[in-house]
């Protein structure tokens, strides 16, 4: 997109995932411009969407959709929220295998939408293998934080435990440690604490550099599936139901990861950009 373009109008279809929304874009735009409508995409006075992503035409021929997160990185609930368009738009039937790409994930994924009730579907799907996950300290201001750096490719997260929480401050200050420590599409801070036996609250702070973004989202699959691998580390087991802002998603730790959640769509339409 460029200044002697004038305007543009793309239709968008708006998910949520356990109240997580991705604006999805299914015009022909070029890479080049994906940052800049994101940021039209997340500004209030347009879409007010957490995160943005452009379906494209898959790499495999067996993959039947692919996403391309706006900052190049994986986003575990816009995966949710694609196998779910997918049968909304007759392209899959509830109970189908549905083999799904995203950015940031080297192979693809397979989901299944489990049940459909009027324009609400749970969905389940397996996520990207190969993270590595390490304890980790960060000393910011002299303070020590410690927790589990996980890293899965297209996103970094940095699960913290705290009773009480940590202020806005604190995030900010440990997105910049994180960021100056690893390199990655998108980062997480997860400050999280235990709520009983396998149910653990969490208050997920999403920065995408690309989109010059730092959301606290909803809710964020892939920093629910992070602090599901790291604990799983630490012996907690290896089934989780992880409360978000919005709602509650499930995680499955095994040979293959799997998140289970909510999805579904508030509204659909065009949205024109000067």
């Amino acid at each position: 997109m460029n200044k002697h373009m004038g305007n543009m109008k793309l239709h968008f279809i708006k998910a949520s995932t356990q109240g997580n929304t991705t604006a999805f874009f299914d015009d022909d735009v070029s890479s080049k411009d994906y940052a800049l409508i994101a940021r039209y995409a997340m500004d209030s006075d347009y879409l007010a969407a957490e995160q943005v992503g452009f379906i494209v035409a898959p790499h495999e021929k067996n993959t039947l959709m692919r996403l391309e997160m706006a900052g190049g990185e994986f986003c575990g609930n816009a995966t949710l929220a694609l196998a779910a368009l997918a049968v909304r738009r007759g392209d899959a039937r509830t109970g189908d295998d549905i083999v799904l790409e995203c950015s940031g994930a080297p192979e693809p994924m397979r989901a299944i939408v489990l049940e459909q009730k009027g324009a609400s579907y749970h969905v389940r799907s397996s996520m990207p293998k190969g993270a590595t996950i390490e304890q980790a300290n960060f000393i910011v201001r002299g303070k020590t934080y410690t927790g589990g750096l996980i890293d899965m490719n297209g996103i970094v997260h940095l699960c913290i435990e705290s009773d009480e929480g940590i202020s806005a401050a604190e995030y900010d200050r440990l997105m910049d440690a994180l960021i100056e420590r690893t390199e990655s599409d998108a980062y997480g801070i997860v400050c999280y604490r235990r709520e009983g036996k396998g149910l653990y609250a969490i208050r997920p702070y999403i920065c995408v550099p690309a989109e010059e973004s730092r959301v606290y989202e909803k809710a964020c699959g892939s920093g629910s599936l992070a602090l599901s691998m790291w604990l799983h580390r630490e012996g907690a087991g290896d089934a989780f139901d992880i409360a978000q802002p919005c709602g509650t998603i499930h995680v499955d730790i095994g040979d293959t990861d799997y998140i289970t959640a909510c999805v579904h769509f508030p509204c659909e339409g065009t949205m024109e950009i000067e």
